[in-house]
C-alpha cells in the first residue's frame, strides 16, 4: 500500500510549470474584479475564485507534502485523504471573503458556514481523485499483467531447467555406452593384436581430448560433429580392417548449422554394432548431411545385415530410444527419427530437424 500511494502521488511532485495555470487565473480574476461595476458578476466569480483556492491548495498538499513524504519515506495510502481533504477546506475557507455576499457574523452559524465550503471542498476532492482512482485501477492493471508475465516467466523457466536436466540425464546415459563399446573393442585387441590395440590406444587418447568437452556443451555445429564422426570412425577401421569402408559428405553450407552432440555417434554406433559387424563380410557406412523441403537431414546408412529381428530389438534398446527422447526434448514435435531397412540390404537412419535453430 506504501509503495500504491508513492506511485499514484508522483504525478503530483512540484513542477515548476503546474505553477503558472494558478497565476494566470489570479491575474485574470484581479482584472475582472477591477473591470466590473459592483454587484454585476462578482457572486459567480467570487465563488469561482473560492473554488480555484481549495483546488490549488489541495493541488499542493498532494504534491509538495503527501508527494514528497511518499517518495522519500513510503507514506501510506491514507496520506492521500489526510492531505487532500484539509487543504481543500483551508482553500474554502481562505476563499469565503472573495464571494459577494460574504458576511462575517453568519460565519457563527454551522450550517451556513457548512454551506460556503462544502461545495467548493467537494468539487475539489472529486477532481483531484477522480484521476487518481483511474490512475489507481491502471496501475492494478499493470501490476496484474506484470505479475502474470512474472509466472509464466517463471514457470517457463522452471520447464526449461527441468529439461536441461532430462537432457544430461540422457546424455550421460549415452555417453558411457558409447565409451564402454569402444573399450570393449580395444580390449579384445590387447589379447588378440597388442601392436594394434596399443595404436588404437593413441587414437581414443586423440579422440576423448576433443570429444569430451563437446559431449557436455547443450549444443554443437555438423562441421564439429563430423569431425567427431571420423575420429570415431577411424578407431572403428582400425578394429575392422577391410570390412568397413566409410564415406562422409557435409556440404560446406551446412557446417556451422546447430545440431544436438552425441546424435551422430549413437546413430554410427548403432549402424556398426547391429548392422555392419555382424555381418561377415562387412560393410560400407555413409553419413551424410543435406536439406531437404525446408528441413535439415542427418542420413546415416549401411550395408550390413539389415533389419533383422535381433538386430531391430537391439537397436530399438538404450541408443536409439535416448535419441528419440532428446530430438522430442529438443525439438518437439517438429523433429523425427526414422529407421527403415534398403531393399539390397541394409539400414538407413534418417534424422529429421526443423529449418530454425531450437530457442
Amino acid at each position: 500500500m506504501t509503495r500504491l500511494a508513492s506511485e499514484l502521488l508522483q504525478d503530483y511532485r512540484p513542477r515548476h510549470a503546474n505553477w503558472w495555470p494558478v497565476l494566470l487565473f489570479w491575474l485574470a480574476w484581479g482584472l475582472l474584479r477591477w473591470q466590473l461595476p459592483p454587484g454585476t458578476g462578482q457572486r459567480a466569480l467570487g465563488v469561482a475564485a473560492q473554488f480555484w483556492l481549495a483546488y490549488s491548495l489541495a493541488w499542493w498538499a498532494l504534491s509538495a507534502v503527501a508527494a514528497r513524504l511518499s517518495a522519500r519515506h513510503g507514506g501510506p495510502l491514507w496520506l492521500i485523504g489526510f492531505a487532500l481533504v484539509p487543504a481543500a477546506l483551508l482553500g474554502a475557507l481562505l476563499g469565503l471573503p472573495l464571494t459577494a455576499d460574504f458576511a462575517w457574523h453568519r460565519l457563527a452559524l454551522s450550517s451556513a458556514l457548512l454551506a460556503q465550503l462544502l461545495p467548493a471542498v467537494s468539487l475539489a476532492a472529486v477532481l483531484h481523485l477522480l484521476p487518481l482512482a483511474a490512475r489507481w485501477r491502471e496501475q492494478r492493471r499493470h501490476a496484474a499483467e506484470a505479475k502474470r508475465l512474472r509466472d509464466a516467466a517463471a514457470v517457463a523457466d522452471l520447464s526449461r531447467q527441468v529439461t536441461l536436466a532430462e537432457l544430461k540425464t540422457l546424455q550421460a546415459q549415452v555417453e558411457p555406452h558409447f565409451l564402454y563399446n569402444t573399450l570393449a573393442g580395444i580390449q579384445y585387441l590387447v589379447r588378440h593384436n597388442a601392436l594394434l590395440a596399443d595404436r588404437m590406444l593413441g587414437r581414443l587418447h586423440d579422440y576423448l581430448r576433443l570429444a569430451l568437452p563437446a559431449m557436455r556443451a547443450p549444443m554443437s555445429t555438423l562441421a564439429q560433429e563430423f569431425a567427431l564422426a571420423e575420429a570415431y570412425l577411424a578407431l572403428m577401421q582400425m578394429r575392422l580392417g577391410e570390412r568397413l569402408t566409410v564415406r562422409l559428405d557435409l556440404p560446406a553450407d551446412l557446417a556451422q548449422r546447430p545440431f544436438p552432440p552425441l546424435m551422430l555417434g549413437t546413430l554410427i554406433e548403432n549402424a556398426l554394432q547391429h548392422g555392419i559387424e555382424p555381418k561377415p563380410g562387412g560393410g560400407h557406412l555413409t553419413v551424410q548431411a543435406r536439406t531437404q523441403h525446408g528441413a535439415l537431414e542427418l542420413v546415416v546408412s549401411d550395408t550390413g545385415i539389415g533389419l533383422q529381428p535381433q538386430a531391430a530389438t537391439a537397436g530399438s534398446g538404450l541408443g536409439l530410444t535416448s535419441l528419440q527422447q532428446r530430438l522430442q526434448l529438443i525439438y518437439g514435435p517438429a523433429a523425427s527419427l526414422d529407421v527403415t531397412g534398403r531393399p539390397q540390404g541394409g539400414v538407413v537412419a534418417t534424422i529429421r530437424l526443423p529449418d530454425a535453430p531450437p530457442t
